[in-house]
């Protein structure tokens, strides 16, 4: 049997935490028509949030970037009156940047029932502190 040790050299760093929300599926009544603001419709959120390099204990909540936090911003937006998918993203882009841990986010936001000719339309950007 041949085994052999292999060594690295320097030490090990990390170059991305990233939180993912995936698929988290809300309904509400959004969008610009008058249609849209009378019956509830789906919408689909994902989102990567990127953070800093994190130092944690594993004992603190405080110590890392809560999902359900960024869940919480996400359903309290969605109460307000919101006509357009890209002015909904910067909203929730811009709460979620409050925390200054958060460098930079990626969200996609889809509209499943919109448009019965496809699967879903949607809106994309991603936005990085500078």
């Amino acid at each position: 049997m041949n085994n052999k040790v292999i060594k690295i050299k320097g030490e090990i760093k990390t170059s991305e935490e990233i939180i993912h929300i995936k698929n988290l599926m809300l309904k509400t009544k959004f969008g610009f028509y008058p249609k849209e603001k009378k019956i509830s419709q789906r919408l689909i959120f994902n989102l990567k949030v990127y953070t800093i390099k994190n130092i944690y204990r594993d004992s603190r909540l405080e110590d890392v970037v809560d999902y359900d936090e960024i869940v919480k911003i996400i359903k309290k937006i969605l109460i307000e009156n919101i006509n357009f998918l890209e002015t909904l993203a910067e909203k929730i882009i811009n709460k979620i940047f409050e925390d200054r841990r958060i460098i930079k986010i990626n969200i996609k936001i889809e509209k499943p029932d919109a448009v019965s000719e496809c699967d879903s339309v949607g809106y994309e950007i991603t936005k990085e502190r500078m």
